[in-house]
């Protein structure tokens, strides 16, 4: 559910993890979004995924979800934690999805955080994250970006 004190700063990193991780992966961005829905929801990123394979796919799914709750964390000069992921609620159901589908539960921490390192991998990157940060400055000045502005902004 939206919360009314959640600076839109973060909203636009948060969604920016997720937009910028998704594209990397292969995924088609349509709209970036930090505006009010009528759920009540501030943020949302709709991406169309080009693989085929329903694992890899999975994958790559749970890998953007992850994204923004740490490019969130990274903003605020902090270190994501399992804590602070699991309260991005949806974000967090599409990873225990992922991790369901991917063997038996004894093999689920050690996979999310391969899942995190990776995430923290390439939002380390100094040139993914400069593209992160221009997808959330765009964001926070637009509001929504459609797949047109994202690719204006995501251009080599």
């Amino acid at each position: 559910m939206f919360d009314p004190d959640l600076d839109p700063a973060i909203a636009c990193y948060h969604e920016a993890g997720h937009a910028y991780l998704a594209h990397r992966l292969g995924g088609r961005v349509v709209a970036v979004t930090i505006e009010d829905e009528d759920d009540g929801v501030m943020g949302r990123t709709t991406v169309h995924w080009r693989v085929r394979d329903e694992a890899e796919r999975r994958r790559c799914v749970a890998l953007a979800a992850l994204a923004g709750p740490v490019a969130e964390a990274r903003f605020r000069g902090e270190i994501a934690s399992l804590r602070e992921l699991t309260a991005w609620r949806a974000d967090f159901r599409e990873v225990q999805q992922a991790l369901r589908a991917e063997g038996p539960p004894a093999t689920h921490a050690a996979l999310l955080q391969r899942w995190l390192l990776r995430v923290r991998q390439e939002l380390d990157d100094p040139d993914g994250w400069e593209r992160l940060c221009r997808i959330a400055d765009q964001l926070e000045a637009h509001g929504t970006l459609d797949e047109n502005l994202l690719g204006d902004v995501l251009a080599e």
